[in-house]
C-alpha cells in the first residue's frame, strides 16, 4: 500500500504543480509532495532498518544418514573453504537422496558436535517477517518478507561416525578398492581365527553361536581396517 501511495502522490504532485495557478492548487501540490516524502521515508526505513518487521527463528531437526553409499561406513563430509577455518558440510537426511546436500555460505554458521547420543542435524533459521497484518498491508510490496538473517546448522554425530573432507573420502574409497582382494583374504583368516579360539573355549558351541561369532568378527575386522586406512588418508 505504501508503494502505491508513493506512486500516486508523485504523479499527483507533478500534475498539480504543472497546472497550479491558484493558491489552493499550490497548497495541494505541496501536500502531495509532503505525502510523497513521508512515504519515501517509511519505505527507506522499512528497507534499510526493517521498520515494521521483527525477527523470528524457525527450528528443524532431521536425522542424518551416511553421505556414502557404503553401508558399513557412517560418514559426514565437509569441504574446507579459504584457509580451512570455514567449512561447508555435505550430508544426507534420507535414503532417496542421490547426492548429498550442501550447507550454504552466506549468513551460515556450521557447528559440529561429536560423540552425541543421536546423529542428527538441527537447523535454526532467523528471518525478518512482518510484525502484524497491518505491517503486511502497508509494506507488502516494498520489503522482502521472510528474508533470511542467519542460519545455524548444528551437526550432532555419534562416536561411530567419520568426519572426512571430500578429498579424504575420495582417497579412502581409492584405498579400499586397491586393498579389496587382500582385505578379503585377511578377513577370512581373521574370522577363522576368532571362531577357532571360540571353539577351543566352548567345544559344544552350536551353529547359531558360531554365526554370531562370525558376524562380530567381521565387524571387528572392518573397524580395524577402516581405522588404519583413515589414519593413512588423514596424515
Amino acid at each position: 500500500m505504501i508503494f502505491a501511495i508513493t506512486i500516486i502522490s508523485v504523479l499527483a504532485f507533478a500534475l498539480t504543480n504543472i497546472f497550479a495557478k491558484k493558491t489552493w492548487q499550490k497548497l495541494l501540490s505541496m501536500i502531495f509532495a509532503i505525502i510523497f516524502l513521508i512515504s519515501l521515508i517509511f519505505i527507506t526505513a522499512n528497507d534499510r532498518y526493517h521498520y515494521a518487521m521483527k525477527k523470528t527463528t524457525e527450528t528443524t531437526t532431521q536425522t542424518l544418514i551416511s553421505a556414502t553409499n557404503n553401508k558399513d561406513i557412517n560418514l559426514l563430509l565437509y569441504q574446507p573453504l579459504g584457509n580451512g577455518t570455514e567449512k561447508i558440510y555435505l550430508y544426507k537426511t534420507n535414503e532417496s537422496q542421490k547426492k548429498p546436500r550442501t550447507t550454504g555460505i552466506n549468513h551460515v554458521e556450521n557447528t559440529l558436535k561429536k560423540n552425541q547420543s543421536q546423529t542428527q542435524l538441527r537447523t535454526d533459521k532467523t528471518y525478518w517477517v512482518y510484525k502484524n497484518d497491518t505491517a503486511r498491508f502497508w509494506f507488502g510490496l516494498s520489503s522482502k518478507n521472510h528474508q533470511l538473517i542467519k542460519e545455524k546448522n548444528t551437526f550432532n554425530v555419534s562416536k561411530d561416525w567419520l568426519i572426512l573432507s571430500t578429498d579424504q573420502a575420495k582417497n579412502l574409497t581409492k584405498l579400499i578398492a586397491e586393498n579389496e582382494s587382500s582385505m578379503q583374504k585377511e578377513s577370512k583368516s581373521f574370522i577363522q581365527e576368532k571362531v577357532k579360539n571360540a571353539m577351543i573355549q566352548d567345544p559344544t558351541m552350536d551353529q547359531v553361536a558360531q554365526k554370531k561369532i562370525v558376524q562380530e568378527a567381521m565387524k571387528e575386522y572392518h573397524r580395524q581396517v577402516i581405522a588404519k586406512l583413515i589414519t593413512k588418508v588423514t596424515n
